[in-house]
């Protein structure tokens, strides 16, 4: 999502991207972020390779935790949600309990009661982050009501001495990995993915209020959908923040017009054919298609390139040429089934030859891409067609291959980590 749209002709490129990797767990990871065409970057991430519990004296070492929040009406509820949501989980009760299973076998980690535990773990967390966010939203709002007015004549969202209310909202989808299950869970319409043995399996299902069951709520909590949009305005049904959607004291959270309870999606893990995660926001997915996300995704890592951190860049640098206005970012996960090219030769040509074309081509013919290349545009991309293994004209300075970045991953344990 996003607020307003930056000037078209200046997008802006620069990237915000890191890599990790647990060795342990035998995966690797990393996550870019552009704000692309929109006036500011409203977006969010994090990633943990180990799960810390209050209470328990060892974290987790063999779970990781990536998730992606993408904010709307500006970046605080996003920002307030990634920065808080681990301290929270931590403190889920169930996460002690399951600590306290063993870790195979009936009654265990992996059989029902901990998947349960961790289900209803998460959901807390949902639904505190809201809770909370209500509390610092209102004390930022009170404390703009106590200053001093300026001008009576100010707009509705405007205090009277001139500050924006806060009113922000996010989307939030989160991938929990134990060494069993891959756990997905999200509210709003950012997105995960799990490829597996060549397939595109979904780990998150988009919350629109064109849903039938998304509509019913929001009627009969006293809202309309006008437009695919919640009172002809927000285009996500569920959400954290968005409290002006969340006013009817007569119906409990999980029944307001827009809610933040998360669904879930599970798979029993199989490392002999789990490739790859991909989580992003719908500023990846509003201009491709899950399968060509992965499809694309699959191209570059059999072209031979082995850091994700740039097939990350490349996948938002695509994305820009088929026309995103949002803000995107991508975190990819990859996992022990991850299939990879072999030759060294075959690896160095691959990206010699596509960073050649896009500076000594692109730059030149800005439409060269388009029309050799098969990138499609935003109408196009639910027609099932690749996406091509290219990138936008526009380069960015923090590219990590221009910048002279190795294509390797950092060879620690990535410790819990929050960015825009």
């Amino acid at each position: 999502m996003g607020n307003a749209l930056g000037g078209p002709e200046d997008p802006v490129t620069a990237k915000c991207t890191e890599r990790g990797k647990s060795y342990d767990q035998k995966i690797t990871f990393a996550a870019s972020g552009m704000k692309g065409l929109r006036a500011t970057m409203e977006d969010k991430h994090l990633y943990t390779s180990e799960i810390k519990i209050a209470g328990v004296e060892r974290a987790l070492t063999d779970h990781s935790l990536f998730a992606v929040f993408d904010g709307h009406g500006g970046d605080f509820t996003s920002g307030y949600a990634a920065e808080h949501f681990l301290d929270i989980l931590s403190r889920q009760p169930e996460m002690k309990k399951y600590a306290e299973l063993p870790k195979i076998g009936n009654e265990s980690r992996s059989d029902v009661p901990g998947i349960e535990l961790l289900r209803k773990a998460l959901d807390g967390v949902f639904s505190e982050l809201d809770v909370q966010l209500r509390e610092v939203q209102q004390k930022k709002n009170d404390a703009i009501d106590s200053q001093p007015p300026q001008d009576p004549n100010d707009e509705s969202l405007l205090a009277g001495n001139g500050q924006m209310y806060e009113h922000s909202g996010s989307t939030c989808v989160v991938v929990l990995l134990t060494p069993s299950h891959v756990i997905g869970c999200n509210a709003g319409d950012s997105r995960a993915v799990l490829r597996r043995a060549g397939g595109t399996l979904p780990l998150s299902f988009d919350h629109k209020p064109s849903e039938v069951s998304e509509k019913d709520r929001i009627t009969e909590a006293g809202g309309f959908v006008k437009a695919r949009r919640v009172d002809g305005d927000l285009a996500v049904s569920r959400a954290l923040g968005d409290f002006v959607y969340k006013t009817n004291d007569n119906m409990p959270a999980n029944k307001q017009k827009v809610i933040p309870n998360p669904d879930f999606v599970l798979y029993p893990r199989c490392d002999e054919e789990d490739e790859f995660i991909i989580l992003a926001c719908d500023g990846i997915w509003d201009v491709a298609s899950s399968k060509q996300c992965s499809d694309f995704v699959q191209t570059l890592l059999l072209e031979g390139e082995s850091d994700l951190g740039v097939i990350c860049e490349e996948a938002l640098d695509t994305c820009l040429e088929r026309n995103s206005k949002d803000n995107m970012t991508i975190l990819i996960v990859g996992l022990p089934g991850m299939k990879m090219a072999s030759s060294s030769l075959q690896i160095q040509n691959a990206m010699f030859g596509r960073r050649a074309m896009r500076h000594s081509i692109i730059n030149f013919q800005p439409n060269f891409l388009s029309r050799n290349l098969g990138i499609m545009s935003a109408s196009e991309a639910t027609k099932g067609e690749p996406i091509s293994p290219s990138s936008s004209a526009s380069q960015s300075s923090s590219d990590s291959r221009d910048n002279g970045f190795a294509s390797h991953l950092k060879n620690t344990v990535a410790q819990p980590m929050v960015a825009a």
